[in-house]
C-alpha cells in the first residue's frame, strides 16, 4: 500500500506499508531503476493488501523535506532527512542521514572484533571479513528498526542523535523501518523481511568438539571413543580441512589413505558412539578435480589463484551453486555427513586479517552474476548457503539442513546457517570482546552464532601461551571460555596450536576438568529450555542470545552491559571476563613493538616475503608490530601456500639489565640474529617447537635483530618471545569474585544458592572456577532434563519443572522428531505451563498436537526454586494443577 509518493531534488520518494509495523522507503534518482532487492523475500516486500488500520503503531508524514516516523498520537521517534545519490566508481554513491533520540542505544549490525557495543557515537565500516560479519540491520532501545537494503561496502557513522548509511554502489536507496517497541517485534519484523529461520536438529544443540584437525580416521574414531568411555556429554564430532589428504583442496573427496571408508567410519560414529560428523569445505576449490574442471568448463570460476591452489566459484550464479552443490552430495552428503562447516565464505580470496585488502580482492575479480563486486561484496556467504540448502531441502532426506559459515549476511538464516566469529585469538581481552559481539550479531536479527571457545590461535595475534593446555593460565581461560560457550545458541570448542578435548585439561577429578564437565552437563540439562526456544525463533522470530536492553528497554543502566545477556526469557549469564587465579605467562611475551625500530624509524619491524624457501623472488615488504605470525588458514597475501620464505628485521632496545630469554616458536626453518651471533639455527623441514636462547643484556643497549624463516607445508607460524628479568608467574590474582549489575523491573534468584534479590542494584558475587553467576528473573519456568551425555537419552524421560515465583511466570514446553520436516506440516506437541503468583498455583496444560514415534506425555517433577521438596505428576490426564506451591518451601 502505498502511503506517500512526492519528488524530492531530481528523484522520487514513495513509502509503502509492508505490515502494520513496518514500512519501505525508497528513493530513486531520475534515470536510474531501482531493482529488486537481493536479499530482501520478494513475498515480504510486497505491499500490504488493504487500508492501514487508524490505529496502527507506525505513521509517516512529510514535513520540512523529512520524514517523520511516528506513532498513532503524532509523536516523533525518528526522522529521516538528508540524502545524497552522487555519481560513483560504476553506478551512485548513495547515503541516507536518521535522527532519533541520543538518549538511546542503538545495537546490531553484525559481528565485529574490538569489543564495539553501543554505537552511538561510533562508526563502523560493513564489509564482510574473517572476524568480521556484516549485518545491516540497526536497532535503537527507542522502539525502532532500520534494514538498509544493501549488499555494497556501506559505512555506519553516529554523532550526537544523528546516524547515516552510506553505501558506495546503489541505483538508489531503499531501507525498512520496523517499529515494535519491544525488541522481540522488531526481530520478528526483520525475519518477516528476511525469512524464517528452520529448526536445527536437536542434537545441534549439544556440544560439538573440534580441532584443527583430526589427521587421520583412527584418531577421530578415538576421540569419539574416549568420549563415550569417560561420559563427557557431546553430540557432534567435527573434522577440519584435509580429510582430502594430498587430493585438491576442498575437492569434496575422501582421501583413501588417511580416511578410507568414509561411510563406514561415519556409521561407526552414528551406531556405536551415537555422533553426528559435521566436515569443512571452502568455497576455493583446487585445480585438478573433477569439480574444478565442471566449474571451469561452465566459466564458474573467478580469475584470481587462490593461496589454497585453486580458485572460488560464483555463488551467485544459479548454474555455479548447482555444479558445486552436485559434488557436496556426492563427496560428503551421501557418503553420511550430517552437517557441513563452510569456511571462508567472506569470501577469503586472500588470507589477511586487513578489511580493506579482502574487499580490494573481491573487487579485483570479474563481476558475478548478478553484478559487480562493488554491488554484491557483503553478500557471497547468503548465496553459497543457498545452494547447498536447497540442495539438501530437495533431498528429503529426513535430515534437517545445518550449516556452520565463517560469513554471514541477512536473510542467511532462512538457509539454516550459523555463523561464528572467525579466527580470534587465546585471550581474555578477545573473550571479553567476544560477547558483545555475538550480543549484536543476535540484535541484528541473526539467531545462532558460536565462538572458537579457547580462542582459535593460542599464540600469535596477542595470544601468549606456547604451552598450550599445559600451562594452568591457559586451562583457566580455556574454563571460563568454556562456561561461557555453554550459553552462546550453539556450543563448540575449536582451535589450533594445542588439543581440545576435555580431557587434555586435567583428568577427571581435577577443578579443570570437573569444571568443564559441569559445563557442559548444564547445557544439557537445559536442552528442553533451549529447544522450545529455538521453537520460537522459527515460529514467532525470537532470539535466545539476548542483550539486557532487549529484555529491560526501560532501564537505561542496561544500555551499556556487555558482559551480561539473557539466555531465553528467563536466565541472565554474567561470564567470567578476566584471570582470578592465574595470569598469563607475561614473562614469556611476544617482544612488543615499543621496544623494536625498524629501519625507516617506525615501531616494530620490517616484514618482507618471498617465494621459494631460500629468499628467491620478493613479493612485499612491510612492517609488522611483533614477530607473531600464524597462518593456519593461508599464507601471507601475495605467497603460495607452502615453500615461500619471511624475514624480519629490527633494532632492538633492551629496556633493563639482567638475563633474557629469548623463544624462537614455529615450524619449518628458522634463524634468529642478534648483533652479529646468530643464536638459533634450525634451518631445516620440522614440526612445530619452541626454540630458546638466553643472554644477558644491559639496558639502553641496541642491537640488530633479524629473523629468517621458510615455510614447506602445514600451517604456517613463527613467533618471537622473550622472558624478561625479574618477571615472574603471578598466582592468586584477585579474589574469585565479580560484580553483577540486576536489571529494574523485576526480582532475581541466584541460579546456584537459590538467594533472592531486588533488581536495580549491584551485587559482588563469588566465581569459584567450577562456575560463573547464573540469576533467574523471578516469574519463571524452566523445564530442566537429566545430565545425559547425548540429546537423544532425554527423550521420554521426567523433566524437572523448576518455578521461580515472584511474578506470574508462563513457557511453551515444545516437542518433534528432533530431525526431519514433518513440523513444518504441524506435526509436533506443545505444554503450556503457567505460574499463578497470586494463588501459588502451577497449571500443566494437556499436551497438544503429536508427532511421528513421539514418546507418551512427559511426566513433571515440580520443584519451587530454594525447595528440596518435589511433587512429580503427569501430564497424560487432564488438566493438572499444583495447588498452593508456595507452600512448599516453608
Amino acid at each position: 500500500m502505498i502511503i506517500l509518493s512526492k519528488r524530492v531534488r531530481s528523484a522520487h520518494l514513495s513509502a509503502h506499508a509492508v505490515t502494520a509495523n513496518i514500512i519501505s522507503v525508497s528513493i530513486t534518482p531520475d534515470g536510474h531503476v531501482l531493482t529488486d532487492s537481493l536479499f530482501v523475500l520478494p513475498q515480504a516486500a510486497a505491499l500490504l493488501a488493504g487500508a492501514i488500520d487508524e490505529n496502527a503503531p507506525l505513521r509517516l508524514r512529510w514535513q520540512d523535506e523529512t520524514l517523520h516516523f511516528t506513532g498513532p498520537d503524532g509523536t516523533t521517534w525518528l526522522t529521516a532527512g538528508e540524502h545524497q545519490c552522487l555519481p560513483g566508481d560504476e553506478a551512485l554513491a548513495v547515503s541516507q542521514t536518521f535522527q532519533a533520540d541520543p538518549a538511546h542505544a542503538l545495537f546490531g549490525l553484525g559481528q565485529y572484533p574490538g569489543g564495539a557495543w553501543d554505537w552511538r557515537n561510533r562508526e563502523v565500516l560493513l564489509a564482510q571479513s574473517n572476524q568480521g560479519i556484516a549485518v545491516p540491520f540497526l536497532v535503537s532501545t527507542a522502539g525502532f528498526g532500520i534494514l538498509w537494503d544493501s549488499m555494497a561496502l556501506t559505512r555506519f557513522k553516529s554523532a550526537d542523535g544523528k546516524f547515516s548509511f552510506a553505501s558506495d554502489c546503489a541505483d538508489g536507496i531503499r531501507y525498512y523501518v520496523v517499529w515494535g517497541p519491544d525488541f522481540d517485534r522488531i526481530v520478528a519484523g526483520f525475519r518477516q523481511l528476511t525469512g524464517a529461520a528452520p529448526l536445527f536438529p536437536r542434537w545441534a544443540y549439544g556440544y560439538w568438539q573440534s580441532k584443527e584437525r583430526y589427521v587421520d580416521r583412527a584418531e577421530l574414531l578415538a576421540t569419539a571413543q574416549r568420549f563415550r568411555d569417560t561420559g563427557f556429554p557431546i553430540d557432534a564430532l567435527i573434522q577440519d580441512w584435509k580429510y582430502w589428504g594430498d587430493k585438491p583442496w576442498s575437492c569434496m573427496e575422501w582421501d583413501d589413505t588417511v580416511f578410507p571408508d568414509p561411510e563406514g567410519m561415519i556409521r561407526a560414529l552414528h551406531a556405536q558412539h551415537h555422533l553426528r560428523l559435521m566436515t569443512t569445505l571452502w568455497p576455493v576449490v583446487g585445480e585438478g578435480c573433477a569439480l574444478f574442471d565442471e566449474l571451469k568448463a561452465a566459466g564458474e570460476l573467478f580469475e584470481s589463484p587462490h593461496w589454497a591452489k585453486g580458485h572460488i566459484y560464483d555463488a551467485f550464479n544459479e548454474q555455479g551453486r548447482a555444479i558445486y552443490w552436485k559434488h557436496v552430495k556426492r563427496g560428503l552428503i551421501d557418503k553420511g555427513v550430517d552437517a557441513l562447516w563452510m569456511d571462508g565464505t567472506e569470501p577469503e580470496f586472500v588470507s589477511t586479517h586487513d578489511l580493506m585488502d579482502g574487499v580490494k580482492a573481491c573487487y579485483a575479480q570479474r563481476d558475478t552474476a548478478l553484478g559487480s563486486w562493488r554491488r554484491v561484496l557483503n553478500g557471497y556467504s547468503l548465496y553459497t548457503a543457498r545452494g547447498v540448502y536447497e540442495g539438501q531441502r530437495a533431498m528429503n532426506s529426513g535430515k534437517r539442513v545445518f550449516t556452520l559459515s565463517r560469513s554471514g549476511f541477512a536473510g542467511q538464516q532462512r538457509y539454516a546457517a550459523a555463523s561464528w566469529s572467525g579466527d580470534i585469538a587465546a585471550t581474555w581481552k578477545v573473550l571479553r570482546e567476544q560477547v558483545a559481539a555475538g550480543l549484536n550479531f543476535a540484535a541484528a536479527g541473526m539467531p545462532y552464532w558460536t565462538t572458537d571457545i579457547g580462542g582459535f590461535f593460542t599464540t600469535g595475534l596477542g595470544a601468549r601461551f606456547p604451552d598450550g593446555n599445559a600451562d594452568p593460565a591457559y586451562r583457566e581461560l580455556y574454563v571460563r571460555w568454556f562456561q561461557y560457550g555453554a550459553f552462546c545458541p550453539l556450543f563448540r570448542s575449536h582451535g589450533t596450536n594445542t588439543a581440545r578435548e576435555p580431557w587434555h585439561f586435567g583428568e577427571p577429578g581435577s577443578d579443570t576438568y570437573e569444571a568443564l564437565l559441569a559445563a557442559a552437563q548444564l547445557r544439557y540439562r537445559l536442552l528442553p529450555y533451549i529447544y522450545s526456544i529455538a521453537w520460537d525463533i522459527t515460529q514467532n522470530g525470537g532470539t535466545l542470545m539476548r542483550p539486557l536492553a532487549m529484555d529491560f528497554r526501560a532501564d537505561p543502566a542496561t544500555y551499556g552491559i556487555a558482559d551480561q545477556f539473557m539466555f531465553g526469557p528467563a536466565i541472565m549469564v554474567c561470564p567470567v571476563l578476566e584471570p582470578m587465579f592465574f595470569e598469563p605467562r607475561r614473562e614469556a611475551e611476544v617482544i612488543p613493538a615499543e621496544h623494536l625500530r625498524a629501519p625507516d624509524g617506525a615501531p616494530g619491524l620490517a616484514w618482507r616475503g618471498f617465494t621459494g624457501c631460500d629468499f628467491d623472488t620478493p613479493v612485499f615488504d612491510k612492517r609488522m608490530d611483533e614477530l607473531s605470525g600464524n597462518w593456519a588458514g593461508g599464507p601471507p597475501p601475495g605467497l603460495p601456500f607452502a615453500d615461500y620464505s619471511l624475514r624480519w628485521e629490527a633494532e632492538l632496545t633492551v629496556p633493563e639489565s639482567g638475563d633474557y630469554e629469548f623463544l624462537l616458536a614455529g615450524n619449518d626453518g628458522r634463524r634468529l640474529w642478534l648483533g652479529d651471533e646468530l643464536l638459533i639455527d634450525g634451518w631445516h623441514k620440522q614440526g612445530f617447537a619452541t626454540w630458546t636462547v638466553r643472554r644477558t643484556l644491559l639496558a639502553g643497549t641496541a642491537l640488530p635483530l633479524r629473523v629468517d624463516y621458510f615455510h614447506h607445508q602445514g600451517a604456517a607460524q613463527i613467533s618471537l618471545s622473550w622472558r624478561r628479568p625479574g618477571h615472574a608467574p603471578k598466582s592468586e590474582l584477585v579474589p574469585p569474585r565479580r560484580q553483577v549489575y540486576l536489571p529494574a523491573g523485576c526480582n532475581w534468584v541466584d541460579f546456584h544458592s537459590g538467594e533472592h534479590h531486588t533488581g536495580g542494584q549491584t551485587l559482588t558475587v563469588p566465581t569459584p572456577i567450577s562456575q560463573i553467576p547464573l540469576f533467574v528473573r523471578a516469574g519463571s519456568i524452566l523445564p530442566l532434563g537429566d545430565a545425559v551425555t547425548r540429546s537423544e537419552e532425554q527423550i521420554g524421560r521426567a523433566l524437572e519443572l523448576r518455578v521461580y515465583p515472584g511474578a506470574d511466570a508462563s513457557f511453551t514446553l515444545y516437542e518433534d522428531a528432533g530431525d526431519g520436516y514433518h513440523y513444518e506440516h504441524g506435526e509436533y506437541a506443545t505444554t503450556e505451563l503457567k505460574w499463578d503468583e497470586a494463588k501459588g498455583e502451577l497449571m500443566i496444560g494437556l499436551r497438544t498436537g503429536s508427532y511421528p514415534d513421539a514418546p507418551e506425555a512427559p511426566r513433571f517433577e515440580v520443584r519451587l526454586a530454594g525447595s528440596s521438596n518435589a511433587v512429580t505428576l503427569s501430564a497424560r490426564a487432564a488438566d493438572a494443577w499444583v495447588t498452593n506451591l508456595g507452600r512448599i518451601a516453608g
